[in-house]
């Protein structure tokens, strides 16, 4: 098949699915795929078409997605990266480059609750030889796949995966630097205003906070924050823009507190630095 004869195909069958952006964005998945499959590509196209047609993303259809300058391998047991996300670890990495220290010399010990495919720690491991992640979720199947992708990306011997359930049993060491988190922070009443594939294929813990309470997982990192012998630690959490104001009040008295606003302008990131004195 021809790159033309595959576009006519997927203009024909997913016109009325998808507007033409979307379905040209499709091709620089496809087309790749297609002329290197070892199988029938007639066959693959079809079986590739129908996933779409149902709402699939074709980044579960293809259990790939790019995040950062990585190739992570994605599965519906892990939320997809948003772009919101890659900003969050671009500004955790500015930071520290800003610091007197030289990045490359610092020797971070960090902690990401509720990783998934490991996006955040596996990012800023390949930027800092230094530096070593735990990974904590709740799903073994997720920390397959961050496993998967720590291993493939080369930092394997420096991730940690560790399943907990970050509500109930996770205590916090006093040797950590870095704590990241983009938790679940969406509630039950926001459901209707979201994406019908993403309702329908991205695992609905890593989306949904328990109990409606979309400050659920803040308050117990908050509250395990308060009670750690920690003395020096910097915060960075992804959070839920309509709540930015009460996340801060959860944070403030910890440390230095300031809400960060994404590309677009909306309040997404919570920045806090605790320092104890001895």
């Amino acid at each position: 098949m021809n790159d033309q004869t595959i576009q006519a195909q997927l203009d024909a069958e997913l016109i009325t699915y998808y507007n033409r952006d979307e379905i040209r964005a499709f091709l620089f998945w496809i087309l790749p795929h297609i002329q290197t499959t070892q199988t029938d590509q007639k066959r693959e196209l079809n079986r590739i078409i129908e996933e779409l047609k149902t709402g699939k993303p074709i980044q579960y259809i293809f259990e790939i997605a790019f995040f950062g300058h990585l190739e992570l391998k994605v599965t519906q047991d892990t939320l997809i990266p948003r772009p919101e996300t890659e900003e969050l670890c671009d500004l955790i990495h500015r930071h520290f480059s800003n610091l007197p220290t030289d990045i490359n010399s610092l020797a971070i010990n960090g902690i990401d609750l509720g990783t998934g495919s490991g996006c955040i720690p596996i990012l800023l491991l390949a930027k800092n030889s230094n530096w070593h992640f735990a990974g904590v979720d709740i799903s073994s199947k997720a920390l397959e796949v961050a496993n998967f992708n720590a291993n493939k990306h080369g930092v394997l011997d420096r991730f940690t995966a560790i399943e907990q359930d970050i509500l109930e049993t996770l205590t916090l060491t006093p040797n950590i630097q870095l704590l990241v988190s983009n938790p679940p922070y969406i509630s039950e009443s926001e459901r209707e205003f979201m994406s019908g594939r993403v309702l329908e294929f991205e695992p609905q813990s890593a989306l949904f906070t328990p109990n409606n309470d979309p400050l659920q997982f803040y308050k117990k990192i908050a509250e395990m924050l308060a009670s750690s012998a920690i003395q020096q630690l910097s915060i960075w959490l992804e959070i839920n823009q309509y709540y930015s104001e009460e996340i801060k009040l959860l944070f403030s008295p910890l440390g230095n507190t300031e809400i960060l606003n994404d590309i677009s302008g909306n309040p997404r990131f919570l920045h806090c630095e605790i320092s104890k004195s001895i």
